[in-house]
């Protein structure tokens, strides 16, 4: 009997168990997707909001650049003599008046080009606050008619970002600004946005709409006529923003194959006509103002320098004398400029030549894209909405822990009282504590 009962026990925890496992698939594959449609509805309304409202504080366009029209070009000899313009007179007149010249013709002034295009105006702080919003929310919408994709793309690739919608990387450039704008997004659960962007074929279109406006996109050819790309998970380097082909790119990364993380799919799209204006994040210039400013300092006081401007090398006695001032030919005539200073007496002196490395411009220059580099963020994954998070491990433990407890209360409530009851009380808590702990078993484990 003791065996029987033994075996009978394991049976119905196994069969438990596969249950238990069951409802979690059924949690990653439709639960996941309900949980994703709720919040694009809330991020829906959220973006329709942010278009209405930035449309008040959006920056006037930069003023376009004057072409000048070229004036009417006088080439008459300056020192020419107008010639004289007789005035009417009758035949009776005995005193005839002598013959006026004609006025000189009076060049129009020529504007000079200005081949500097005008920068683009300062926006409100109120409308870079919605262009660089903060981590889970609505920044941009993006459509793909090949695979009927129409989402909205939330700030960041976080569990909890990714749980919404596809989500921009915030270490890239933001969707339709120059350099390479990343987003990320599950193929297997949370809705699935990019669950067929293995179809994509080259010059299919992105189109994805920011306050900015509306940007296309064209799938890039990879390999023999695909759209994609599979790499490792840790080729993080197709995020990186220098690239010297197609630098005004859209890249789209998922995990691959479906059901797994064990890759990365990867579709590159090219920018169609010219990016918006790029600004600055708020703070951001600030920043690297800061980084520059130390690094001059740390160099000039390494270099036992001071910056100070330095006044232009007067003429030498040399050149002086032997450059004499030339006499007046006349006493009518105009005094002469003093004669201006031969190149030898412009060239310095070995004493104030300065004593620094003979490439002083190279090492600058390296400095400031080194500074440059440091100041502007660079993505290191793939993010832990596609990795994982380890965080979560710990809840997803006592979830199960307070899961497992109403189970075994219920069975005990069963010896000791009514099944029945006891089963149908300890029901709903018992899902609403399982329902939490499929939720951060999900957080942990590797998203697809």
């Amino acid at each position: 009997m003791t065996v029987v009962r033994v075996l009978g026990t394991l049976g119905k925890t196994i069969i438990a168990l596969g249950l238990i496992i069951l409802l979690f698939g059924i949690f990653q594959l439709w639960g996941t997707g309900v949980i994703e449609a709720r919040a694009q509805q809330d991020l829906d309304d959220d973006f329709s909001d942010l278009l209405e409202a930035s449309s008040a504080w959006a920056p006037a366009p930069p003023p376009p650049v004057a072409t000048p029209t070229p004036g009417p070009t006088d080439t008459a000899d300056p020192t020419a003599t107008p010639e004289p313009i007789e005035t009417p007179r009758s035949a009776d007149d005995p005193n005839p008046s002598p013959p006026s010249p004609s006025p000189t013709p009076t060049p129009t002034p020529t504007a000079e080009p200005s081949g500097d295009p005008q920068p683009p105006p300062t926006p409100h702080p109120e409308w870079l606050a919605m262009l660089y919003r903060d981590q889970g929310s609505a920044i941009a919408r993006i459509q793909i008619p090949r695979i009927g994709l129409d989402k909205t793309v939330v700030e960041g690739v976080r569990v909890g970002d990714l749980r919404k919608g596809p989500g921009h990387y915030p270490a890239t450039a933001m969707p339709g600004h120059e350099g390479n704008a990343a987003i990320a997004g599950h193929r297997t659960t949370y809705g699935a946005p990019f669950g067929d962007i293995d179809e994509l074929l080259p010059g299919d279109e992105m189109i994805i709409t920011t306050i900015q406006g509306e940007f296309i996109y064209r799938v890039i050819e990879q390999g023999e006529g695909f759209g994609h790309l599979i790499v490792p998970p840790t080729a993080v380097e197709v995020l990186d923003q220098d690239f010297a082909v197609h630098p005004n790119r859209l890249t789209l990364t998922a995990c691959h194959p479906k059901g797994s993380a064990r890759q990365r799919i990867i579709v590159v799209g090219e920018l169609v006509g010219e990016p918006a204006p790029t600004y600055p994040r708020p703070g951001q210039q600030q920043q690297s103002a800061l980084q520059l400013a130390d690094e001059n300092v740390d160099e000039v006081e390494s270099s036992n320098q001071t910056i100070t401007p330095t006044p232009a090398p007067e003429p030498t006695d040399k050149a002086t004398t032997a450059t004499p001032e030339p006499e007046p030919a006349n006493e009518t005539a105009t005094s002469t400029p003093d004669p201006e200073p031969t190149d030898e007496a412009t060239t310095p002196t070995p004493a104030s030549t300065p004593t620094a490395d003979p490439t002083p411009e190279t090492e600058e220059e390296e400095e400031e894209t080194a500074a440059a580099t440091a100041a502007s963020p660079t993505a290191d994954s793939f993010g832990e909405g596609l990795d994982g998070d380890s965080d979560g491990l710990i809840p997803a433990v006592l979830w199960g822990l307070a899961a497992m407890a109403i189970w075994f209360s219920a069975l005990f409530a069963g010896h000791r009282w009514k099944k029945l009851p006891a089963y149908a009380l300890s029901t709903v808590p018992f899902l609403i504590v399982l329902f939490m702990a499929f939720w951060h078993i999900d957080r942990v484990l590797p998203s697809y």
